[in-house]
């Protein structure tokens, strides 16, 4: 081959060869993120859970028979928000469980340090969703502001 039939051959072939890495990155990312907004959906679906259960428990509704129903409520959002959700959200969960384990609701100190455990979860679910949590207080406290009646007094 002489000199001229390479260069035809190259200037053809570079143009080709470059659409098709184009094309594959271009799926790849298009799957990646065809992923990502399903996992997104997921999420908040399954921190909506969190939200309701705990509204619910706050809302007065937590009777001593409810309290078992509640805790089996939190083990149903564990199974779908360990697939999901990332180590931060799963983390600061799990503390809060093993919290609840030990919870004496009459000790006024544990109640404080319960509203913590529990807004330290919702503030990783905000960071996780990409949602600001400025001015919510070190661990979100402020995110049970509207929920406690007796908000100031107890943190």
């Amino acid at each position: 081959m002489n000199e001229k039939a390479i260069e035809v051959l190259i200037t053809i072939s570079l143009p080709l060869a470059g659409g098709g890495v184009g094309f594959l990155l271009k799926r790849y990312l298009d799957k990646k993120s065809e992923l990502f907004n399903e996992n997104a959906k997921e999420r908040r679906q399954a921190y909506q859970d969190f939200v309701n259960i705990i509204i619910d428990i706050f809302a007065g509704r937590n009777e001593k028979k409810q309290k078992s129903f509640d805790i089996n409520r939190l083990y149903d959002f564990y199974k779908k928000n360990i697939l999901f959700a990332p180590p931060s959200v799963v983390n600061s969960f799990s503390d809060y469980m093993q919290y609840i384990y030990i919870f004496d609701s009459n000790d006024p100190n544990q109640t404080a340090e319960h509203i913590k455990m529990l807004t330290e979860v919702l503030k990783q679910m905000r960071k996780d969703l990409g949602l600001s949590n400025s001015e919510l207080g070190e661990n979100g406290e402020k995110l049970m502001r509207a929920i406690l009646k007796d908000f100031d007094s107890m943190l």
